[in-house]
């Protein structure tokens, strides 16, 4: 399950990957498709990340299952795996730690405000999200869903600090930093005693490997254009990229 900004279901890169997902953005205002939860996890366009419309939902989920050996794209970490896209962060990839631990209720199969449950639990959760205080609720709640036996891996952040930061610094949760494309730490990348591992993470900054492109992470994306949204890929960078790599090795283990 990625628990993020939604998804471009539409995407060529991301047919037959995707199951069924819910959308937990409670505020209409910030969900921007005219209501509050409800069950289309579609991403209307959130402003999140790199780009002025970057569907960072879109481009974690690539990270980890977008199709392989179609001769479109990228391909995912774990491309024979489905994604669950369940939407928690609505306008500027903003959003309420009440959202976004509803939205995790629902990937693992517990109780939530959608009074429903996916048919099948997720195996992992993905969050590349961050940024609320600590909860004892929230603690808690990663106790419950890591005895249901569902691993939860959480991007550590981009702020280059050594103080926790959650959820990624959650009792149960594996907290993800960001390496190059040398695999040194970003400069970015948060760090301390709560990180469990590294992944890439990229550094749009630099073009070290003299490819032409910026040395970010290439994946599945969006543009809004006046007809509508075009499929794109993008190079984003950051610990949101990082987490995804980890979350799609795990579900290859």
């Amino acid at each position: 399950a990625v628990v993020d900004t939604g998804i471009l279901s539409g995407h060529p890169d991301m047919a037959g990957q995707l199951v069924n997902g819910y959308d937990f953005v409670s505020d209409p205002q910030s969900a921007r498709d005219g209501d509050g939860i409800d069950a289309n996890p579609e991403d209307p366009g959130n402003g999140f990340g790199g780009g002025s419309e970057s569907f960072h939902g879109t481009h974690v989920s690539g990270t980890v299952a977008a199709r392989g050996n179609n001769g479109v794209g990228v391909a995912g970490s774990a491309y024979g795996s489905r994604v669950m896209p369940v939407r928690a962060l609505g306008a500027g990839g903003t959003g309420t730690s009440y959202d976004v631990d509803q939205a995790v209720r629902f990937a693992a199969g517990l109780p939530n405000d959608s009074r429903t449950t996916p048919q099948k639990p997720a195996d992992v959760i993905n969050l590349s999200l961050g940024g609320a205080p600590f909860s004892q609720a929230s603690q808690e709640l990663y106790n419950q869903v890591r005895a249901a036996g569902v691993l939860v891996v959480a991007a550590a952040g981009n702020q280059a600090s050594s103080a926790a930061t959650y959820p990624a610094a959650y009792n149960g949760v594996i907290s993800v930093s960001a390496v190059d494309v040398q695999r040194r730490l970003t400069t970015y990348s948060n760090t301390g005693s709560t990180i469990d591992v590294a992944a890439p993470g990229g550094d749009n900054s630099v073009d070290i490997n003299g490819d032409g492109y910026p040395d970010g992470v290439l994946s599945t994306g969006g543009s809004i254009a006046d007809s509508g949204v075009n499929f794109t890929y993008s190079f984003l960078n950051g610990t949101s990229m990082a987490a995804p790599h980890v979350a799609g090795i795990l579900e290859l283990m």
